[in-house]
């Protein structure tokens, strides 16, 4: 039987091939680089509708050619009145009281510390003297506290009084003490001299028909006084020892007393509070003396500075009251006003219509009948009040060594002249100037810095530009001298909310306002 190899009967059966697994890459980061790009770009395509930017109008800067004279040019005139630079100096009384004297009159002039007014100074005088009697009676008093507080100073430092008190205690506890040592031997004594008259007395009395009865009661009455003394010695003993235990306390408490010495140094501390006292009153009196003295002084006024006398406000007879309290156009305290003739200024009305032409130091010329030529001048500032019944703005005006002739008050006639440019033309030429204006509602202030918002319409963004202004044009425009240019548009509406660099959407454009062309 032939043997079979079942060995060759099996299948040969290969390792099976591993299939290869994806790589992370494709598997995961394709895809969802794929969908992060589709979501951005949904995003981004639906931007402007998720968030819409903010709708805003625009208005366009206003371009005015002006003609540009030549320095010196005439302008415009127009009225003023000179006042004193940069106001009045009031002289003022200090003090309340009534108007004795006036020793000035206007336009005189004074020299600083010179006396322009007295007032009644009776009840000033009297309240002077009551505080200069006030402060001699504090002064007393404080003197008599010092006085106290020296004597309370000895006694601590000295307290005699109480070792005399203490002294005194002890004699008469050794006066006690020498009597009780001495009371057995005096008792014995009395008994002595009772036991002889009892024995003189009996030996009487056994002869009566030999003794007169007279000596009999002589020796009856010695008996008894001898009883007597006896019997009060022996009584005497308690007594005497009560005497000396009050009499060894007493000592006791004396020396204690020295020893503490407590009735002194309440003495010394209240003496001491009471110099502080009296030295505080003596403080409040010499203030007390020295406002009566300054009230009394006040009394007389005096000239602050060198100038001239101005206006008298105070007449004699008119009561100051010496506060801030106003009454029509000066306080209840003001005597006098004076100026100075070198600082004088013209305060001019201009016209609103002229207020483009007017600007910062610009030269003027100041005329009146009482001068001889024109004065030369410039403008000061431009003042903060208008007079809407005359439509026209108040106007500074300065000029250097004013004459002795001008005074406050006096009306003046001032031109104003077009100033020297940085571009000048030539003599007798005009030159065009560019000069752009906006809204004035659209300028904004922030810490005293003018800013617009301006619409950047190429990055579709608003810009927050700083600007610097000019003069005021009519139609509510002002001028902008540095920050804005011809094409530049400022955002009407819609500004409210917005930031330097937010998004916008112009809708158009509002409406504008041409300024007027005007002479320069």
């Amino acid at each position: 039987m032939n043997q079979v190899d079942l060995s060759q009967l099996a299948i040969d059966r290969a390792a099976p091939v591993r299939r290869k697994r994806r790589h992370l890459l494709t598997r995961y980061v394709l895809p969802m680089a794929l969908l992060a790009g589709f979501a951005g770009l949904v995003v981004w395509a639906s931007w402007e509708q998720l968030f819409p930017p903010q709708s805003v109008t625009v208005v366009p800067v206003q371009v005015l050619q002006a003609q540009q004279q030549p320095a010196g040019t005439h302008l415009f005139t127009a009225a003023g009145w000179i006042e004193p630079q940069p106001t009045p100096i009031r002289v003022s009384a200090l003090a309340p009281g009534v108007v004795e004297k006036l020793l000035v009159v206007e336009n005189q002039q004074v020299s600083a510390g010179e006396v322009v007014a007295l007032l009644v100074k009776d009840d000033a005088e009297l309240a002077h003297r009551r505080a200069a009697a006030d402060l001699q009676l504090r002064e007393a008093e404080l003197t008599a506290a010092q006085a106290d507080h020296t004597a309370a100073l000895t006694r601590l430092e000295h307290p005699v009084h109480l070792e005399a008190q203490l002294g005194a205690a002890e004699a008469k506890l050794a006066g006690i003490e020498t009597l009780l040592q001495n009371l057995p031997y005096v008792t014995r004594q009395a008994a002595a001299r009772r036991e002889f008259s009892r024995q003189d007395y009996e030996g009487k009395s056994a002869a009566p028909g030999v003794i007169a009865r007279v000596q009999l009661d002589q020796a009856k009455s010695e008996l008894d006084a001898n009883v007597a003394r006896l019997e009060e010695l022996q009584g005497q003993q308690a007594t005497l020892g009560k005497e000396q235990t009050a009499l060894q306390q007493q000592r006791d408490a004396l020396r204690l007393q020295l020893e503490l010495l407590i009735d002194e140094i309440r003495d010394r501390d209240a003496t001491a509070a009471r110099v502080v006292a009296a030295r505080a009153r003596v403080e409040q009196a010499q203030v007390t003396l020295h406002e009566s003295q300054l009230r009394l002084d006040r009394m007389t006024i005096h000239a602050p500075i060198d100038g001239r006398v101005f206006e008298l406000v105070g007449h004699p007879g008119t009561t100051m009251a010496g506060n801030m309290q106003h009454g029509g156009r000066f306080d209840s305290s003001t005597v006098i006003t004076l100026y100075q003739p070198e600082w004088l200024q013209v305060r001019v009305d201009v016209r609103f219509e002229d207020l483009p032409l007017v600007q910062h130091e610009q030269p003027v010329q100041i005329r009146n009948a009482a001068l001889p030529a024109p004065l030369p001048g410039k403008v000061l500032l431009i003042g903060s009040l208008a007079n809407m019944q005359k439509n026209t703005q108040e106007t500074l005006v300065v000029f250097d060594q004013p004459p002795e002739v001008l005074k406050p008050q006096m009306l003046m006639d001032v031109t104003f002249l077009s100033p020297q440019s940085k571009n000048k033309p030539a003599a007798n030429q005009t030159s065009t100037a560019v000069r752009l204006y906006v809204p004035s509602q659209l300028v904004q202030d922030a810490g005293g810095t003018p800013f617009v918002w301006v619409a950047d319409q190429t990055a579709r963004v608003a810009r927050r530009i700083q600007v610097e202004l000019g003069a005021v044009g009519q139609s509510d425009l002002v001028e902008i001298r540095q920050g804005l240019n011809r094409t530049s548009r400022l955002i009407a509406t819609g500004w409210e909310t917005l930031q330097d660099g937010s998004r916008i959407s112009v809708l158009g454009e509002a409406p504008a306002t041409n300024p007027a062309t005007r002479a320069r």
